[in-house]
């Protein structure tokens, strides 16, 4: 089990960081065990019992510095990522003193949590793909949390990643088969679309956070309505 830590003394930042934290790493396909502190104390004591591999870190908390609480956590745990989540910019130099994963400024949003943590996850943890078949017939392996959409043009897939594209070949229907259903909807016979990505729905469309619109089927349009407005309220 990968452990995480958040530790702010402000009980309703921790609690929403605790959850976006939870939510974004199930979607990226980890396991993961998120446990939240008040104080650096409970942080502290809580670290003899149990190791923590990633830990989010207010920088002032209850009197002790952030980073002199990293480093007596790295004292004591050896190697551990941590993410400042701060409402105060002029620590952000000597915070790299520790070698922070990120330096996030409250009020913290999943595009600002996206990067680092997918960068941690990435490095300790083998991230589930789906396998591709290439028009060549070879096969191509995509990460399935960088995908933002799939476009199918008669057999021809793109398949459309927060970096780049990949051109394959198949049937939307046969990878669908292959994407989890609580991430990925197939909005229109041509599209499958990664809610994880979308930034808002209009008519007949789904608004990706990379400001490209994605065709959603008249006849689908209440379903795709409904399906969004459930994926943002968990």
């Amino acid at each position: 089990m990968y452990n995480i830590a958040v530790c702010d003394g402000n009980l309703q930042d921790a609690a929403e960081l605790g959850s976006m934290v939870r939510s974004m790493c199930l979607e990226m396909g980890a396991s993961v065990s998120v446990d939240s502190f008040r104080t650096a104390r409970a942080l502290y004591e809580a670290l003899k019992e149990k190791r923590y591999q990633l830990v989010f870190l207010e920088m002032e908390i209850g009197g002790m510095n952030g980073i002199d609480l990293a480093k007596k956590i790295r004292f004591q745990q050896g190697e551990t990522d941590f993410i400042f989540v701060t409402a105060k910019e002029d620590y952000a130099l000597a915070a790299y003193s520790v070698f922070p994963v990120g330096y996030i400024l409250k009020r913290v949003t999943r595009k600002k949590l996206y990067e680092p943590l997918q960068r941690v996850l990435r490095r300790h943890m083998r991230l589930p793909t789906v396998l591709m078949q290439t028009p060549l017939g070879s096969e191509v392996s995509v990460r399935l949390h960088d995908i933002v959409y799939i476009e199918v043009f008669q057999t021809d897939l793109t398949v459309r990643c927060r970096h780049g594209s990949h051109h394959c070949a198949g049937s939307l229907g046969g990878v669908a088969k292959s994407l989890p259903a609580e991430n990925f909807y197939r909005a229109h016979r041509n599209y499958i679309i990664n809610l994880q990505y979308v930034k808002g729905i209009g008519r007949y469309f789904f608004l990706t956070d990379t400001d490209e619109k994605v065709p959603i089927a008249k006849n689908r349009y209440t379903e795709a309505h409904g399906i969004y407005e459930k994926y943002i309220s968990n």
